[in-house]
């Protein structure tokens, strides 16, 4: 027991820097990890994490009411903390990685910004973690994110059914938890009206989020947006002609910028729409014009088009409107509205004609 006794004294000496310390490694194994492995191997490290979350949880409140003892089980006790840490750490960052991968920011970032509170408040409100309300709740919403990561992968849909079912799984899973270790922890089982509270308030936060088009729609992304003056096909490529804008430095401040010679002029928005294999769904062009008078958007068509998966490039495809002066956006959306990506440039008329340039 003097080993024991001494990993105790190295952790509670040194536990304020072991916690940030096991979140950041967790952040930076995911980001090098992600970038070498496919969405199939990431999928079965999370849920690695997650079996992982559920058996500390366990041996937290199993040791605590005397139900698991011995050796092994003591040094998991001081360490489980840790290892909770870093692996709600690897979670939440790959969750951050992959939704915000998946939509725009600025309609998504309610959703992604409570990843980011969750993934940051896990270090600062350490102390609390061992409690089971604020444990088994964390647990749920990181299930909950994951399965509305994997189903749609795996069913090629992102239909409601599939995020409702996301939900409605892990109720079930994180239901029959909670009645287990109830039954073998009084900790648990005092705070089971606590928890069936918290949970029920993430499950209808992450509802309200996903009816409102604040979950961005995984798995799809965009690979490439941009907006040109002219498109043309060129064998299996496209051929853009943007403006030259000059030093790098200009191209920098001012490559949102398009300048028109009359007061009505076409402009094409180009986007490289990345799906899985065998997903097939319509998605649509939204452009939309800032109304000064009105100080709001406006939108000024909407144009469909259907995306097949399968390629690494992304499904390309382009619209073109008649653009007047003014700020505009146009919006890559899916077929329910949720925002995959999006285009803001401004639009200002001006004699002659810009330097322009060609490339593929």
């Amino acid at each position: 027991m003097e080993k024991l006794r001494k990993l105790k004294k190295f952790y509670n000496r040194y536990e304020r820097y072991l916690i940030p310390g096991a979140l950041v490694f967790g952040f930076v194994t995911d980001v090098l990890t992600f970038r070498f492995i496919n969405f199939t191997m990431a999928m079965l490290l999370l849920a690695g994490h997650l079996i992982f979350i559920k058996a500390n949880i366990s041996v937290i409140n199993l040791y605590e009411a005397k139900k698991v003892a011995g050796k092994f089980f003591s040094y998991w006790r001081v360490l489980a903390p840790l290892f909770l840490q870093y692996s709600f750490g690897n979670l939440f960052s790959a969750f951050l990685i992959f939704y915000s991968h998946s939509g725009s920011f600025s309609a998504s970032w309610p959703f992604i910004i409570m990843i980011i509170f969750l993934m940051i408040g896990n270090e600062i409100f350490r102390k609390y973690n061992v409690r089971p309300a604020i444990q088994i709740s964390v647990y749920f919403f990181a299930l909950f994110s994951y399965l509305n990561l994997l189903l749609p992968n795996l069913l090629n849909n992102l239909s409601i059914l599939i995020f409702l079912g996301s939900g409605l799984a892990s109720l079930v899973v994180v239901f029959f938890f909670i009645k287990i270790l109830s039954r073998h922890s009084f900790r648990v089982d005092e705070k089971r009206r606590v928890l069936f509270l918290s949970i029920g308030n993430i499950f209808l936060a992450m509802n309200v989020f996903y009816f409102l088009n604040l979950i961005p729609p995984i798995p799809l992304s965009i690979q490439e947006i941009g907006v040109y003056h002219e498109i043309s096909r060129v064998n299996n490529d496209y051929q853009v002609v943007t403006e030259d804008c000059g030093s790098w430095i200009r191209c920098f401040l001012y490559h949102e910028k398009r300048h028109i010679s009359s007061s009505r002029q076409i402009v094409y928005l180009y986007s490289a729409v990345f799906a899985p294999e065998r997903m097939e769904l319509k998605v649509s062009h939204q452009w939309q014009r800032f109304d000064d008078e009105k100080k709001r958007w406006e939108t000024a068509a909407n144009i469909p088009f259907t995306v097949v998966g399968g390629r690494d490039i992304g499904y390309r495809w382009y619209t073109y409107y008649n653009v007047s002066p003014g700020y505009w956006r146009v919006n890559v959306k899916t077929e329910r509205g949720q925002t995959i990506g999006r285009k803001n440039f401004y639009i200002f008329q001006e004699k002659g004609v810009p330097r322009k340039t060609e490339r593929i």
